[in-house]
């Protein structure tokens, strides 16, 4: 089952402002996956303001789990756990129980209507940082089966990537392959992620 990168219906209605990586959606396998630089004008990935500091901390929101299972985070708790373990990524996943709270928010659907197991949406601000991200995981597949833990975590391991700024890599041994079957991350989605964030303008991370 391929992961999806939009939610269609499910789009929240406040998701204003969302990365387009249909051109090209796909990137051909590489040292990294998130090409071009700043000052070439050619990387148009989305990305959060770090500022000043060292890395930025970005809250994150489960909602309620669903009634019969009461355990259906655990595998994004993980998920998250290994996007923190990254070397050289200034951002850290923090959880929090307020959801006025949060940088980005996971919330559950019985099933897409598409062939598709989760999604990411985002707002962004004028200028293009990303200022929040909506994650939305199936507790189902489309056929109407439940979703085994371990698929689980696959899905939230990919969608994770997403609130990073990743977009999708055709390597199947990456995470962000649109079919990821990857329980870690290799070690070209690493080197993508901390590159994203290398290749910022140091004035414009430092912002006004």
């Amino acid at each position: 089952m391929a992961l999806a990168l939009f939610a269609g219906a499910a789009v929240p209605a406040f998701a204003v402002a969302q990365a387009d990586y249909s051109s090209p959606a796909v990137v051909p396998p590489t040292d990294a996956y998130v090409g071009g630089t700043v000052e070439s004008g050619e990387l148009e990935l989305l990305r959060w303001r770090i500022g000043t500091d060292t890395e930025r901390t970005l809250w994150v929101h489960f909602a309620e789990p669903p009634d019969r299972r009461p355990t259906f985070w655990d595998e994004t708790v993980r998920a998250l756990d290994t996007w923190n373990a990254v070397r050289g990524l200034p951002l850290v996943f923090r959880r929090t129980e307020h959801p006025a709270a949060a940088d980005v928010k996971f919330r559950w659907i019985q099933r897409f209507d598409a062939n598709q197991a989760g999604t990411t949406d985002w707002e962004t601000d004028g200028e293009g940082w990303l200022t929040s991200a909506v994650v939305t995981l199936a507790t189902e597949h489309a056929e109407g089966t439940s979703m085994s833990d371990e698929f689980l975590r696959l899905v939230a391991l990919h969608e994770l990537g997403h609130v990073v700024g990743l977009p999708h890599s055709e390597d199947p041994s990456d995470v962000m392959h649109p079919g990821n079957r990857n329980q870690k991350l290799s070690d070209r989605d690493v080197r993508s992620a901390t590159q994203l964030y290398e290749k910022l303008d140091p004035d414009r991370v430092r912002g006004p």
